[in-house]
């Protein structure tokens, strides 16, 4: 893996971000399905969801981890090299929340309403939707560095990390519907489910909120 990395570096520095990005997602995707199962009460799914969703974490890590430590101290590149951890960081935040979410799903089967289960899925859609496009605009760093960061492309990926910012923006008012639906149930959650769902929740919506801070720290790479 390390001589991998080092061949990456060599033809670019994004090479490697984008490679973390990639075990980044393959986190965060199983996360709908995982909040499908929570919602059915399927325990066993949960626990099996929740084993895979760490794997890949740890997995990111590896990665995460051999990067930092093969990241050459001096880049001849439009960007520096704190720029790079500080997005790396970024990204590595992504895949937390994921993994958040898992651990606090396996605590307890939890009760929600019948009527919200579409709604609880759907948030967990739109964060993860929001990686999504976060992984885009790091896929086109290769094509920023072709163009010095300039021209068209620098218009495309700045209209990118805009949708990026939308997308979390309509995480967070999902986010605030769900949570206020939950505490105004007619017939009230039992105050351990309801002190999960606040956390698991949070979890999830980390997940956007990084996606964004990913996207964000691209925007003033770019402006630079």
């Amino acid at each position: 893996m390390v001589r991998a990395l080092v061949g990456l570096f060599a033809k670019s520095p994004f090479k490697p971000l984008q490679a973390h990005m990639e075990k980044v997602i393959d986190c965060v995707e199983m996360v709908p399905t995982l909040m499908e199962a929570v919602v059915e009460g399927d325990g066993p799914r949960i626990k099996e969801l929740r084993k895979d969703i760490t794997h890949a974490e740890h997995e990111a890590d590896i990665v995460k981890n051999e990067l930092r430590q093969n990241l050459p101290r001096t880049l001849f590149m439009p960007v520096s090299r704190a720029d790079l951890l500080e997005l790396l960081h970024d990204q590595d935040d992504i895949a937390d929340g994921a993994e958040d979410a898992a651990i606090l799903a396996d605590l307890k089967i939890l009760d929600v309403p019948v009527e919200l289960r579409r709604q609880v899925i759907e948030f967990a859609e739109i964060c993860v939707e929001t990686a999504r496009s976060a992984q885009q605009v790091v896929g086109k760093l290769g094509e920023l560095l072709e163009t010095g960061f300039t021209g068209p492309e620098s218009d495309d990926v700045m209209k990118l990390i805009d949708v990026v910012g939308e997308q979390e923006w309509e995480a967070d008012k999902a986010a605030f519907k769900l949570i206020k639906a939950l505490f105004n149930w007619p017939e009230k959650l039992h105050e351990p489910d309801l002190c999960v769902w606040m956390k698991l929740l949070e979890a999830l919506g980390d997940i956007a909120d990084a996606s964004e801070q990913v996207a964000n720290h691209l925007r003033l790479m770019l402006a630079r």
